[in-house]
């Protein structure tokens, strides 16, 4: 037999590749790279959307009624995200984490196009809103709806959803890496080789497909001259005003949310009274609107107006028209007003030490931006590992690693011991929308309750005496039977026949009804699609181990804690089979 060089023949090299490469993961990697490049795609028509009708809305900004185009914008996206696509609002990362956790990754086929064009609405008009967070969902969606075409399962939807969110950071930032660690640190919160190899695959492709229409730009690519041991100093009292920052930030977009909900419930009127508020700022300071890249550029390249007052109100001012548009429910993201805002901020800190330490000792303004940037990022979202490679790749400052490093950790850390959940994360925990991976809550979520439920089983009714339902105890190996009116067809109760068994068997009682000597009426009845970890609880609550299933009002069947655990364990076996991809 044929060999090669290496003694390995045909034969088994066909061997080797069938069993390390088979079918199912093939399309996988076929699936996210297609995904990739659907998502640069998303993410560079975004771009160039928002690039034209903001230089139209900058080329009309002496008209009088340009103030009003931000309320217009932000109402007309959310009317046409409500009424039109029937989404249902929020801030869309938030809404894919929450059903990669609930509904299994389920998106709507719709939300590829919705989340793009509202936030097109929002943040062209003037609103202080990031593109990430559209185009991520949109890849989401994409990668959602894909694995159900190909009919994959749910552990591989969840895996192309993450190679969609990753396509999607890494096409409109051109950092690679970047949109990696976003997928698995904040979408899936799941580090497995089964997820990293499809999501690196799409990130890679996403990133090539961007800079092949766009070019390899850098958002904001500048000579950072190395940063050093007193820079190093400084940054720890960065990263604690930066995490106060982050901590104000956060809570001013909630308080904004609290102030228009005590006033209307309409979605539309809500967002339409922010923008107002946001086109009324704008007036005077034109800076403070749209995603403000060019506010970020003026820090970096050192050329914003001197003065350290000028530079506290743009920062303050950012974190106004950023929590106007959020808070009242206009459509975008978080990562650029986070980008902007610790920009100003870190331009700012470098002005205000330059009294108290010499100049010569400190590196520059521009390198202060970039540490501001990763504080503040890191501190509102609480996610150091994106966050150090985003500042990292949108800026080329690798030179400055340790200082990023320094400023990212510490603000993530000491913002969470005042907001113990990221922005994204907050309402999700607080609704009980939150399951991360390998978590009992999300174990048990991904159970399907209604495949547990024991249906078309052998029942009596309550008029049947003790000796007959004794006979039908000698067909059946049931330990519960349902009591069902034969006239109305209504449940009345059920026999544990282990618990009534003295009752069942006294020879006094043969003659009687079982409704009247066997019958337990106090099992709360549970509706069928409930989830597990719900039932669990009624369970623990009543002390009944198994319960009966309505659906409509009528008896379904029985549902055991036996069948629950057995499918937990289940479930938790499935996990280590999944952590591979080849």
């Amino acid at each position: 037999m044929f060999k090669s060089a290496n003694g390995i023949s045909p034969a088994e090299l066909k061997h080797f590749l069938h069993k390390r490469a088979p079918s199912r993961n093939a399309a996988l990697i076929l699936a996210a790279i297609a995904i990739g490049v659907g998502s640069a795609l998303a993410a560079v028509c975004l771009n160039k959307s928002l690039d034209f009708l903001s230089m139209l809305r900058k080329t009309n900004s002496h008209q009088w009624w340009m103030f009003m185009l931000p309320a217009a914008g932000a109402a007309a996206a959310v009317i046409l995200s409500r009424k039109v696509f029937k989404e249902t609002g929020g801030h869309g990362v938030g809404e894919v984490i929450a059903k990669v956790g609930l509904k299994q990754g389920i998106l709507r086929p719709i939300s590829i196009i919705s989340s793009l064009l509202t936030s097109l609405l929002t943040i062209a008009s003037g609103g202080s809103a990031g593109p990430e967070a559209p185009v991520v969902v949109s890849g989401s969606a994409m990668g959602s709806n894909l694995s159900r075409i190909c009919k994959m399962s749910g552990q591989s939807r969840m895996t192309l959803i993450g190679c969609g969110a990753a396509g999607s950071i890494s096409a409109i930032f051109n950092a690679p890496v970047t949109g990696m660690i976003f997928a698995v640190e904040i979408i899936l919160g799941e580090w497995t080789p089964y997820h990293l190899i499809p999501i690196a695959i799409s990130s890679v492709v996403a990133t090539q497909t961007s800079r092949i229409l766009e070019g390899n730009v850098i958002p904001f690519n500048e000579q950072f001259p190395p940063m050093g041991v007193t820079d190093l100093g400084t940054s720890i009292m960065l990263a604690l005003l930066a995490a106060l920052i982050s901590v104000f930030f956060v809570r001013s977009i909630r308080q904004v949310g609290s102030i228009c909900s005590s006033f209307t419930n309409q979605p539309w009127i809500k967002a339409g009274a922010g923008g107002l508020a946001v086109g009324i700022i704008g007036i005077f300071f034109p800076l403070a609107l749209g995603e403000g890249y060019t506010s970020i550029k003026m820090a970096i390249h050192g050329t914003l107006p001197t003065g350290l007052g000028i530079v506290m109100l743009m920062v303050l001012l950012r974190i106004a028209t950023t929590s106007l548009t959020l808070g009242s429910g206009g459509l975008g993201g978080i990562f650029a007003p986070c980008l902007v805002i610790g920009s100003l901020f870190g331009a700012l800190y470098y002005r205000l030490i330059s009294h108290f330490i010499p100049q010569h000792m400190l590196t520059g303004e521009g390198s202060y931006a970039l540490l501001g940037m990763a504080g503040v990022v890191s501190g509102v979202m609480q996610a150091p590992l994106t966050s150090v490679f985003l500042v990292l790749e949108i800026t080329r400052g690798y030179q400055d690693v340790m200082h990023i490093m320094t400023v990212t950790f510490l603000s993530s850390m000491l913002t969470h011991a005042f907001e113990p959940s990221s922005f994204y994360f907050k309402d999700l925990v607080e609704k009980g929308l939150l399951l991360r991976p390998k978590t009992d809550e999300k174990i048990l979520a991904d159970i399907d309750t209604g495949e547990l439920v024991h249906e078309n089983l052998t029942h009596a009714c309550p008029q049947m005496s003790v000796s007959d339902f004794l006979k039908v105890l000698s067909s059946t190996t049931q330990t519960h039977v349902p009591i069902i009116n034969s006239e109305t067809n209504e449940f009345m109760g059920m026999v544990d026949v282990v618990s009534a068994r003295s009752a069942i068997l006294d020879p006094k009682q043969q003659q009687s009804n079982i409704g009247e000597v066997a019958i337990d009426r106090n099992a709360p009845a549970i509706d069928k699609g409930m989830g597990a970890a719900e039932i669990l609880e009624i369970m623990n609550r009543s002390g009944k181990t198994t319960l009966p299933v309505m659906k409509d009002g009528n008896f379904s069947g029985f549902i055991s804690k036996e069948d629950i655990l057995a499918a937990y364990r289940g479930e938790m076996k499935s996990y280590g089979r999944r952590d591979n991809l080849f």
